[in-house]
C-alpha cells in the first residue's frame, strides 16, 4: 500500500440524499422510476444529474435554492417530477451518456435554465495514478459536494452491478484494517459501498475502462 494511502485523511461526515417515500426512505433516486420505459433503460445519467441538483439546493439553498422545488423535505412525488425536469437537458444517447463533460454541460444547460450558474470540475480522464482520484474526490466531499461518477466497463465481475452506470459518491473512507479505500454511492435508491483500489487499480486498457469523475460548485 503506497504512503498516501496510509496517510490520506477522508472526510468523515456523509452527504445525505434521503428521498422519502411514506415509511420508506430511498438513498437518491433510482431510474426506473422514470414513467417512461425507455427513460429507465438509460436513466442513470439524468438521476445522477437530478440527486446533485437537488442536493446542492437543499444544501446550500441561498446559492443554488432554485435547482429544485419545493423546498424542505425531499419527496418520492417530487423528486420523479425533478428527474423528468432534469431529463429534459440531460439527455442520454442510443449508448446511454458516455462523455462526462456532454454530462456536465447538460447539468449546466439545465442549471441555466433556473437561473443558476453551476462550475464543473472534471478529472483528468488520463490520471493513471490512484490518489489522483482520491485527491479529487477528497476535494469535492471536504466541500459537501458529492461526485458524480460513470464506469462503463471492468474486468471484476464483483463490479458488474457498477458498470455501464452513472451514481453519485457520498463519502470516501480508509480501512485500516484491510488497507483499503471505500466509496459510498447512490445507485438505483440504493446506498452500496465499492472497493475503490478494485474499481481503480484493477481496470484494464480498454479505453471504456476509464473512470470519469466530476462534481459541481
Amino acid at each position: 500500500m503506497n504512503n498516501f494511502a496510509e496517510s490520506a485523511n477522508c472526510p468523515t461526515e456523509e452527504i445525505q440524499l434521503s428521498i422519502y417515500d411514506s415509511e420508506v426512505v430511498y438513498y437518491g433516486g433510482d431510474q426506473h422510476w422514470f414513467p417512461s420505459e425507455q427513460h429507465q433503460r438509460s436513466g442513470c445519467g439524468p438521476v445522477a444529474a437530478a440527486n446533485i441538483t437537488a442536493y446542492l439546493a437543499q444544501a446550500f439553498p441561498e446559492k443554488y435554492g432554485n435547482l429544485y422545488h419545493p423546498k424542505g423535505i425531499i419527496n418520492k412525488k417530487d423528486f420523479i417530477e425533478h428527474m423528468v425536469e432534469v431529463r429534459e437537458y440531460v439527455i442520454p444517447g442510443h449508448r446511454g451518456l458516455t462523455s462526462v463533460v456532454q454530462f456536465t454541460e447538460n447539468v449546466m444547460s439545465f442549471s441555466e435554465s433556473r437561473g443558476v450558474i453551476l462550475t464543473p470540475h472534471i478529472l483528468d480522464e488520463n490520471a493513471k495514478e490512484m490518489g489522483d482520484a482520491i485527491n479529487f474526490i477528497s476535494e469535492a466531499l471536504y466541500q459537501k459536494l458529492p461526485v458524480a461518477i460513470l464506469v462503463l466497463r471492468h474486468p471484476a465481475a464483483e463490479l458488474d452491478e457498477f458498470t455501464w452506470h452513472w451514481m453519485t459518491i457520498t463519502r470516501l473512507h480508509f480501512d485500516p484494517e484491510h488497507c483499503k479505500y471505500y466509496i459510498s454511492v447512490s445507485t438505483y435508491g440504493e446506498h452500496k459501498e465499492i472497493d475503490f483500489d478494485l474499481l481503480w487499480n484493477h481496470r484494464g486498457d480498454d479505453p471504456e475502462h476509464i473512470i470519469r469523475l466530476a462534481y459541481f460548485k
